[in-house]
C-alpha cells in the first residue's frame, strides 16, 4: 500500500472559461466547469490550507504528464506504435498533428499556472493568520510555487515554441478574450527574471519546504534548465550544481549514492514519491483511489499495448558493457525499463515495476540523475569535458583527487558507475587525426545524450534533449535520429525531410 498524500482533484481555479483563444483542443478547456470550488476568503487561513491548495493546484498534472510522455516517446526515437494504437498515436508517430488530437492538448499545464497564481495571490494572507508561516518559510513557499509555475511555462514553451503569459489568477476575463503570446527567446528571459528574485542566496538552502508531502520542483534546477535552453552554459552549470547541493541542510545532496546501486536502481520507481534523496518531483497515482496511471495500460503487453520501445532503445540496453565484461545493462534494461512477451516482443515495463500495484506507478518529473546529466552537458559545453565525464561515469568517489568545487561530492557515484557499467571515454584522435576541441565537445555531448536516453527512458526527456542539441548542431541531428526508427526507407526519408524544418518541431495551435 502506498504511503502518501494522494493528489485529490480539488479545483482551485475560480475561473476556467475562455482563457487563451486558439490553443490546441482549447474548446474543452473553455467549456470545462470547476469541480470542488474553494472560496479564497474562507480557505487561506493556515499552512494546512496551503498544503491542500498545493495538492489541488497540481492535480491537472495527472492528465498532462501521461500525455507529455507519450508525445516525447513517439515524436523521438524511443517509442513506436503497435497495431493496437489509436489513430491519434499513429499520427504523432508520423509527426502529423491535427487540433483534435487529445494528446497534444496543453490546457492542463495552463491550469497549473492559474492555480499557482491563485495561491500566490493569497499566500500572504496565510502568513498574517498563521505564525507558523514565518518570513523564511514564506519565501520557501513562494520560491517553490514560482518554480513550479516556471516549470509549467517551460514545458509549454518546449512543446509549442511559444507561450501565453498569464499574469494573474484569472479572476476576470482577459480583454478581447485574448492572451499575450511571447516568443521562445522573450519567454525564457521573462521566466528567468520572474524566478531569480525567489532564489536563496545561500547555496545550501533549498526553496523546497521540506515537510510538505506534495509535488514540487527545485527552483534552482528549473533556473539551470532555463539557462541551458538559452545556451548560457556558465549560469546553467552554476544553478544546476547549486540545485544538487541544496537538499536539506547542505550536508545531504541530491547525489547518486549507493541507495539505488546496480539491481537496486529499479527501486527509484517503486513508491517513488517517497524516494526523497533521488526523486525531486513526482506526480502521484493510486489505483485504489481511482487515480490509475494510464501509461501502465497503454504500454503493457497484457493490456492495451498501444506503444512499444523501438529496436534502437532495446539494442542500446543490450550493448552496454558491465564492469564484469558482460554485455547488457542489467540494472536498467530488461525486466526493468522494458521486458519481453513469451513470443519475444518487447514492451515498456517501467511503469509496472511494482508488481503489487502495477497501475499505481508515479510519474517522476525530476530526479537526481536528470540534474547530474544536465550539469555534465553544461560543463562539457563550457570546455570542461573532464568533469563532465566524471559525472557521466564513476563519479567523484572514484577520483583520488577531487576538483575543489566538487570536494563535498566525494561519496557520490556517477551515472554509469551506479549501474555497474564500464566508463565511456573520449578518444585522443578521430580517424587518425588529433581530436579538435569542437569534435571533443560533440563527442562527449553524444555520450551524455545517449546516457540520458538510457537512464531516463520513457520519462518524457528524449524529444526535448534532441531539440535542444539540434538547435546547437543543426536540424539533421534530430531528423536523422528520429528517421532511423522507421524501417521503410520511404517513410524514413519523409520524416527526415519534415524534421529538417525547425517549424515542424513544435505542436500546432489555433491562431
Amino acid at each position: 500500500m502506498k504511503n502518501r498524500s494522494n493528489i485529490k482533484r480539488y479545483r482551485l481555479f475560480l475561473l476556467i472559461g475562455i482563457l487563451f483563444a486558439g490553443f490546441a483542443c482549447s474548446e474543452k478547456f473553455f467549456d470545462e466547469q470547476a469541480g470542488e470550488r474553494i472560496n479564497p476568503e474562507d480557505h487561506f487561513k493556515s499552512v494546512i490550507d496551503l498544503e491542500i491548495s498545493w495538492l489541488g493546484a497540481m492535480a491537472p498534472l495527472q492528465d498532462a504528464m501521461p500525455r507529455l510522455i507519450m508525445l516525447d516517446g513517439l515524436r523521438s526515437d524511443m517509442m513506436d506504435v503497435t497495431p493496437r494504437a489509436d489513430l491519434y498515436l499513429k499520427a504523432i508517430n508520423n509527426q502529423s498533428f491535427t487540433l483534435d488530437n487529445p494528446y497534444i492538448n496543453g490546457a492542463d499545464l495552463y491550469k497549473v499556472i492559474i492555480n499557482v497564481n491563485e495561491i500566490l495571490a493569497n499566500v500572504d494572507k496565510v502568513a498574517q493568520a498563521d505564525r507558523e508561516l514565518d518570513a523564511f518559510l514564506l519565501k520557501q513557499y513562494k520560491g517553490a510555487l514560482i518554480g513550479f509555475r516556471t516549470w509549467s511555462y517551460l514545458n509549454i514553451l518546449k512543446l509549442y515554441g511559444t507561450a501565453a503569459l498569464i499574469p494573474d489568477n484569472m479572476t476576470t476575463l482577459p480583454e478581447n478574450m485574448k492572451q499575450t503570446f511571447l516568443t521562445r527567446e522573450v519567454m525564457l528571459d521573462t521566466l528567468i527574471n520572474q524566478l531569480k528574485p525567489h532564489i536563496f542566496d545561500n547555496d545550501a538552502v533549498t526553496e523546497y519546504v521540506e515537510f510538505m508531502t506534495m509535488p514540487y520542483t527545485n527552483p534552482k534546477a528549473v533556473l539551470g534548465e532555463l539557462y541551458l535552453e538559452k545556451n548560457d552554459y556558465v549560469n546553467a552549470a552554476d544553478f544546476l550544481k547549486k540545485a544538487i547541493e541544496s537538499y536539506g541542510d547542505g550536508t545531504v545532496q541530491y547525489k547518486l549514492d549507493r541507495t539505488y546501486t546496480n539491481e537496486g536502481w529499479k527501486n527509484i520507481f517503486i513508491n517513488s514519491e517517497n524516494g526523497a534523496i533521488e526523486n525531486i518531483s513526482t506526480v502521484a497515482f493510486d489505483f485504489n483511489e481511482s487515480q490509475p496511471n494510464p501509461l501502465t495500460k497503454w504500454m503493457l503487453a497484457s493490456d492495451m499495448f498501444m506503444v512499444k520501445p523501438t529496436s534502437a532503445v532495446v539494442d542500446s540496453f543490450k550493448t552496454q558493457m558491465q564492469l564484469t565484461g558482460t554485455l547488457s545493462d542489467l540494472a536498467r534494461g530488461i525486466k526493468v525499463t522494458y521486458d519481453t512477451t513469451s513470443t519475444g516482443e518487447a514492451y515498456i515495463s517501467k511503469y509496472a515495476i511494482d508488481k503489487g500495484e502495477p497501475y499505481s506507478a508515479d510519474i517522476i518529473i525530476s530526479r537526481a540523475a536528470d540534474l547530474h546529466l544536465l550539469l555534465a552537458e553544461a560543463l562539457n559545453r563550457m570546455g570542461d569535458s573532464k568533469t563532465a565525464l566524471i559525472i557521466l561515469n564513476a563519479g567523484f568517489n572514484a577520483e583520488s583527487e577531487k576538483p575543489a568545487p566538487y570536494f563535498s561530492w566525494s561519496s557520490g557515484l556517477g551515472v554509469r558507475g551506479r549501474a555497474y557499467l564500464q566508463p565511456k571515454l573520449a578518444p585522443d584522435s578521430i580517424n587518425g587525426a588529433p581530436i579538435t576541441p569542437i569534435a571533443l565537445t560533440e563527442y562527449v555531448e553524444d555520450l551524455i545524450i545517449q546516457e540520458r536516453a538510457l537512464e531516463l527512458a520513457f520519462e518524457g526527456k528524449r524529444w526535448f534533449d534532441l531539440v535542444r542539441v539540434a538547435k546547437r548542431r543543426g536540424p539533421q541531428y534530430l531528423a536523422n535520429k528520429v528517421a532511423a526508427k522507421f524501417s521503410d526507407p520511404v517513410k524514413a526519408q519523409e520524416i527526415r525531410t519534415k524534421l529538417m524544418n525547425e517549424s515542424n518541431w513544435y505542436l500546432p495551435y489555433k491562431k
